[in-house]
């Protein structure tokens, strides 16, 4: 279990139930309440996937993901929101290049498929970017 997938929302009874959700999956959770505070964490710890929630004080989980994609554009990127509306999905992906979008409330069970899903990406774009470093 070497991958770490990082949980951001500013609701700590949503990150303690989704972080006991996902105990038993094959990674390692991390959690953040804040777009700052996720930064902080990717920077310290080799994160795979990013699951964030879109409403949050300060920075919105688009412009933080937005941060993700430019900075480290190997980690896959998931949006939860309670407000889902055309414009919000539009903008998570075209700014945050999300992966996946689920509108809360949302099935853990499905949540868990698309981190698991999310790692198989993240694990094979990185060995593709070995295999041309190599070349």
């Amino acid at each position: 279990m070497n991958d770490f997938v990082l949980l951001v929302d500013d609701d700590i009874n949503l990150l303690h139930g989704l972080s006991r959700a996902l105990r038993n999956q094959p990674y390692h959770v991390l959690t953040a309440r804040t777009a700052d505070e996720a930064e902080q964490v990717i920077r310290r710890h080799p994160v795979s996937v990013v699951v964030s929630d879109e409403n949050m004080p300060g920075k919105s989980g688009t412009e933080m993901l937005g941060w993700v994609a430019e900075n480290c554009p190997e980690i896959v990127r998931v949006v939860l929101t309670g407000f889902p509306n055309p414009e919000i999905v539009r903008r998570a992906v075209r700014e945050g290049k999300v992966f996946r979008f689920f509108s809360k409330p949302f099935d853990t069970v499905d949540l868990a498929e698309a981190i698991l899903q999310g790692l198989e990406i993240h694990h094979r774009e990185k060995a593709a970017a070995r295999g041309v470093a190599a070349v």
